[in-house]
This record gives C-alpha cells, structure tokens and sequence, in this order.
C-alpha cells in the first residue's frame, strides 16, 4: 500500500525497493523500518513509499520494466551525468545499449495498461525522471504503432531529453513559493543546452538531439525555447512533451507536492487541443492507469478503497479492496469490488485529495508553471 513517509510506523516492511539517485538500493523490499530508517527516508526527501499489508499479501506490482532493468538505466544515466559534470564526454553506444534492454521489455509487456512506480527523492530531477520519460515515451510509441527506428531514437531522445539541467545552479530547483523572471530565462535554456551535450557526442542522431530540442515546445506556441507551433514540432517531440510533463507532475518536488495521476492526464487531456498533441494524450488516457495499484482512493459511496487491479479497456475503473466504511471506520472484513460490474459505484478522488482538489481547472496558472520549471 503506497503511504506517505511521515505516516511510517517502525517495525513495517518496505512494500517495493527504494533507490538512491544512482541505481543502487537504498532499503530492499521487506526490510523492516525503524526510527533510523524513516527519519533517513525524510531527511533524504522521500515523501512516499510503498508498504506491505497483510490485507493486499495476494497483490502483486506488475511494472513494464523490471526493477533490475529500471537500476540499470538509471546508473548508466547518473554515470553519463557524472562524466558531463566532469568536463568528459559520455558513451553514447551505453546508452543506446541500456535503451535495447528497456524496449525489449517494454515490446514485450502482454498488458495494454500500465502503470510506474515512482519513489523518488525530492531533489531527482533528472537520472529517475528521465528513465521514467524514456519508459512512457515507448510505451506510447508503441501504442502509437511507431516503427522500431523511430522508436530507438524516440527512446534515446526521452533518455536524454533533460542533460541540458547539469548547467543550472544547484540552487536553481531548491525550495520555491515562485520563480522570478531570471529564473525563466535560465531553465528555457536547458532544451538548446540538451541538443548542444548530444550534439557533441561521437556518433549521435540528429532526430535524437531535436527530440530534446523541443520537449518544452507547445502546440499553440506558448512553449519554450523557441515558440513552435503546431506540425512545426517533430511528432516524437510531441510524444516525449507529454510524457515529460506527466512524469514531472505525478512526483514531489522541493517547491510543490506530487499531483495524483488521474489530475496530471486531466490536466493534459483538458490541454489537449491547445498545449498538447490530441492523439498523443487520447493514447496516454486509453493506456496509463489513473488510479495504480497500491493506490489509496476515495468512493463515491464514501468509503475508502485500494486498488488492486487494473481492468484492460477501461482503466479507470479498476477492482478495489474496501477497507474503511463512509464514517473513516476500519472494517474488519475488507470487501473487494469490481467497479467494471459496480456501475453505481466510482472513484472520486485519490485518499490524500477532496473532490474540490481533484479538479484542476480553477488553477490552471498553477499546473503551466510546473510546467515550465519541469
């Protein structure tokens, strides 16, 4: 069940591996927590983590990407990040290797919904992100029916779409209320800095480096860094935009808290004829679960539930476990209720929203700012 880290009670087990910037396993699933552990997780900007239950023993995380694949992509990026801070060039042919890993899984996953996992730290801006953008972005490809060179190049453009950040100041991303228009001018830089690092690389693909160009481009030219509009971006631009901006809204930031996922697909579905490429985000809306499972989420009929599966064809009504009843009471019997033959019942909103947080149109200043920043 994925809970918030100062809801951490010691003696509970760690429901899926935690990991550190690069790869490597910060607390393994089923270690037990203790009070050194949880005020680690804290301190390191963990803001939620997945715990097991004994009420969900029988559910299992089914990912498109496997965890030792998803550590892999993400050291092989934290170690290109590393050998650009130093002034070195990095190993594109790794990159592109690690890529073939991830699109062979990703090629074969049998399901036609998915879902990531994303614990991440705070101030993860770029090695977890990007694997994350990466693996949407195949996934959409794939949906989209994109041959296999298009989708290598789409995959390794994803990958990379943000190496221009190692250029901002550490402090640039840190703790916010609002970015000045200094700030603005410095981050519209980071997709032109992304082309020039893989330009500079032996060996890179022009259509790569464009793809990190222009993800911050958007379809009514309101984008950065150059304004396009419309056909004027490159189709996988498109695709990569939209994953970029899902990725970066669904986790915590230093300078705002995580939006559910079924607000980020609202927000980009309710954007789709003016910031974002339509067929892409229809794609994004028939095949990323709005509610994951793990997910603690709120019912129309008042009572509080837990994803437990996900049904193929209509994502947003998935199977949950009822554990608490409309006054918060815990049941000591959960019930488990298809909401694909419960017409009557439906989500409302993720646990840690109201219904008024869910919908996001009043604010909409608030979602393109993130926008920007991310």
């Amino acid at each position: 069940m994925w809970i918030p880290v100062d809801e951490l009670k010691p003696g509970m087990k760690v429901g899926y591996p935690i990991l550190r910037e690069d790869g490597s396993i910060l607390l393994n699933q089923g270690v037990a927590l203790t009070p050194g552990y949880i005020k680690r997780l804290r301190e390191l900007g963990f803001n939620s983590i997945f715990v097991e239950d004994e009420l969900f023993a029988d559910i299992k995380i089914e990912e498109p990407l496997r965890i030792e694949t998803k550590r892999k992509a993400q050291k092989v990026l934290f170690e290109t990040v590393k050998k650009l801070q130093r002034g070195s060039k990095f190993s594109y042919e790794k990159v592109a290797k690690v890529l073939e890993e991830v699109m062979e899984e990703i090629l074969n996953y049998p399901g036609t919904v998915f879902y990531l996992v994303q614990i991440r730290q705070c101030s993860d801006s770029i090695f977890s992100h990007s694997v994350s953008v990466g693996v949407i972005s195949l996934l959409l490809g794939h949906y989209l029916s994109l041959d296999m060179d298009y989708l290598k190049k789409l995959g390794l453009g994803a990958l990379l779409h943000d190496l221009g950040k190692i250029r901002f100041p550490p402090q640039l991303l840190e703790e916010r209320e609002k970015i000045t228009e200094d700030d603005k001018k410095l981050i519209s830089l980071h997709p032109i800095w992304s082309r020039e690092i893989i330009q500079m690389q032996p060996g890179y693909d022009f259509l790569v480096s464009l793809i990190a160009l222009q993800h911050h481009e958007r379809m009514d030219g309101s984008g950065y860094p150059y304004g396009l509009i419309g056909e004027d971006i490159h189709f996988l631009s498109r695709i990569c935009a939209c994953a970029d901006v899902y990725d970066a809204l669904t986790v915590d930031r230093p300078y705002r808290k995580r939006f559910s996922y079924a607000e980020a697909l609202e927000y980009l579905m309710g954007n789709s004829h003016s910031l974002f490429d339509l067929q892409v985000v229809t794609t994004m809306v028939r095949h990323i679960a709005p509610y994951p499972v793990g997910e603690v989420v709120k019912l129309t009929s008042g009572e509080t539930a837990v994803v437990i599966k996900l049904n193929e064809g209509l994502p947003i009504r998935p199977v949950v476990r009822v554990i608490k009843d409309e006054e918060g009471n815990t049941l000591s019997k959960p019930r488990d209720i298809d909401l694909m033959k419960e017409l009557a019942i439906s989500i409302l909103c993720s646990g840690d929203e109201t219904a008024e947080d869910f919908y996001p149109s009043s604010d909409i200043s608030r979602f393109k700012e993130m926008d920007f920043i991310d």
